[in-house]
């Protein structure tokens, strides 16, 4: 017997929300395993406590950024339309099926304006670190990092030239040192010392967004571009340092600096790394060296200039302590 459900849609049921999300639903898992109940705690003293109009509760707010990031949905105004009709993402929330959703403006102004020129968010993220450690889904053993490009939302036609100063890499003084003192052990004269060159280098600046930086290498998009540096432990996989530089920052400068706050901030015990051929360089090699970790370095092919030899013919001898 043929019929029809369209008139259904205005009986009135008796169903809870909790009903309504699948048991093995991705934020269920979230909501088990991570207690957020501290953030309300750590953005207390940015709220006036007995002044002003009532807040929204600022849990719900970082809890919709949280659903932006998890779900891809860049956009403020999309996220608060999906959360409208996404009843899981209204009981991650805690809003019931008739609640208002916060208006993406409210998301805008608290992200770039309450919370701006603080540390809030790095807050959050290494408290989030600190449960996952607590779970035994993060060992600090062995980390991994990269880095990846972010398109700024910049014109690569519309920016102005500056010169810049090029500041003297930290191992230099230090290399210095060392072969100064190599040089006295084997009674050798002093090198003379060099005459300070202020060096200066020309870098493009956009007009939209001048927190940006214009990347040009080969192999990759050319224009106003992020670098987000991203850290991940063997274990399981879980991001343990996220940083953004502008994209004319070369992969390998940031990186001994977050490694070390990573082993200051979460008690790592790095035994060693994965990093791919952008961080072959001397700082890098060199600082973990001093660190004691073991780093495991993508192979990078040197093309060596007319006139000169390439490193593999060259050989250690020891027994006169040079190569030849």
């Amino acid at each position: 017997m043929f019929q029809s459900k369209k008139d259904r849609q205005n009986e009135l049921e008796m169903v809870t929300i909790d009903e309504l999300v699948p048991e093995n639903h991705l934020l269920r898992k979230i909501d088990h395993y991570i207690d957020f109940s501290f953030i309300p705690e750590k953005v207390r003293p940015y709220y006036c406590e007995d002044n002003g109009r009532p807040s929204l509760d600022p849990l719900v707010l970082f809890k919709m950024m949280f659903i932006g990031y998890i779900y891809g949905i860049r956009s403020e105004r999309e996220l608060e339309r999906q959360i409208q009709t996404n009843v899981a993402y209204r009981w991650f929330l805690g809003l019931n099926l008739t609640d208002a959703v916060p208006h993406h403006s409210t998301i805008s102004w608290n992200r770039r304006m309450r919370f701006n020129e603080t540390d809030i968010f790095q807050e959050v993220f290494d408290e989030v670190v600190h449960q996952a450690m607590n779970h035994r889904m993060v060992s600090g053993r062995v980390l991994y990092t990269d880095s990846t490009h972010l398109k700024a939302s910049a014109n690569k036609k519309k920016f102005s030239r500056k010169d810049v100063h090029v500041e003297t890499a930290d191992y230099i003084d230090e290399l210095n040192e060392a072969v100064e003192q190599d040089r006295s052990d084997h009674g050798k004269k002093p090198l003379k010392e060099k005459k300070e060159v202020n060096k200066t280098k020309e870098i493009k600046v956009s007009h939209t967004d001048p927190e940006s930086g214009y990347l040009y290498r080969e192999h990759k998009p050319e224009g106003f571009f992020y670098l987000d540096h991203r850290t991940t432990d063997m274990k399981f996989n879980i991001i343990t340092d996220v940083h953004i530089t502008p994209g004319n920052i070369h992969d390998s400068k940031p990186y001994l600096q977050r490694l070390d706050r990573q082993v200051k901030r979460f008690g790592f015990k790095v035994e060693a790394v994965g990093l791919d051929a952008g961080y072959l360089t001397a700082p890098i090699c060199h600082g973990l060296e001093q660190r004691n970790v073991f780093g495991v370095i993508a192979h990078r092919r040197y093309q060596s200039k007319k006139g000169f030899l390439p490193k593999w013919k060259y050989k250690y001898d020891e027994n006169l302590d040079r190569y030849v």
